[in-house]
């Protein structure tokens, strides 16, 4: 048997561990869907936030795509995400010292 090519292993630690994907275990999203189900069965009278896993099942309103259709093409939206703008960078900040009482550089 061949071994993982090397970027297995450094792939691997990043999405859940090196043998993500190789056990038979429930998949992590239908673990999300059942204990989904559950809540609603316990507790009908209670909506549920789904913040889920993107699994759309209507296509996003006409606002939306066409937004995500303009902005697409400008340059100023072509950096990493996880980076954030500074204005993003200074809300996130706020947020954190007026919810939580910390201070963070922003």
């Amino acid at each position: 048997m061949a071994s993982d090519p090397w970027f297995q292993t450094r792939f691997a630690e990043r999405i859940g561990g090196a043998n993500y994907g190789k056990g038979t275990e429930i998949y992590k999203f239908e673990k999300i869907k059942r204990a989904k189900r559950a809540v609603l069965a316990a507790h009908p009278e209670r909506p549920i936030l789904d913040f889920g896993i993107g699994e759309n099942d209507d296509m996003a309103d006409t606002a939306v795509r066409d937004t995500l259709k303009r902005e697409v093409d400008k340059v100023e939206n072509r950096g990493y995400a996880d980076n954030g703008i500074a204005a993003f960078k200074e809300a996130a900040a706020r947020f954190m010292k007026k919810i939580f009482g910390v201070t963070l550089n922003a």
